[in-house]
């Protein structure tokens, strides 16, 4: 029993000053939730009319990513950082990069760049569509329907 609770204190210590083990199971919990929450979503009649998975994930997200930040990064001490990591990186990172996109907005806002700030939503809405059209046609172009 000694052994083995040392063997496990071990791989904890070495987990706990690993940021990358951090971020992969962090990512890997959030890429999974993603998939379950979306998959149950998908899976009601009503969900079939309008992504409301997709909504879901991206508001709780954007809210998770600003408890995780305003907690972790400004109220607790520093030795509290790597909680970040797995939590608004890691978790938020796998689960939707929307949170990332709102966050950064909110900032811009908050540091009295209203103008960046409508740029980044605008123009992040809009280049991204663009982009998933151009790469629909590109696709169209490339790999033609049989």
């Amino acid at each position: 029993m000694g052994m083995r609770n040392g063997v496990l204190a071990r791989w904890l210590g070495l987990f706990l000053r690993n940021k990358m083990l951090w971020l992969m199971v962090g990512g890997a919990v959030g890429t999974a939730a993603r998939y379950l929450i979306g998959r149950w979503f998908n899976a009601q009649p009503w969900g079939q009319v309008f992504p409301y998975g997709t909504l879901v994930i991206n508001v709780s997200g954007s809210f998770i990513l600003g408890l995780a930040f305003m907690i972790i990064q400004e109220r607790l001490p520093p030795e509290y950082q790597g909680w970040y990591l797995l939590i608004g990186t890691g978790f938020c990172g796998g689960y939707t990069t929307f949170s990332t996109f709102e966050w950064e907005t909110f900032q811009l806002v908050r540091d009295g760049s209203w103008w960046y700030a409508l740029a980044n939503v605008f123009g992040s809405v809009l280049a991204g569509f663009l982009g998933v059209l151009l790469a629909v046609f590109l696709v169209g172009l490339v790999f033609p329907r049989k």
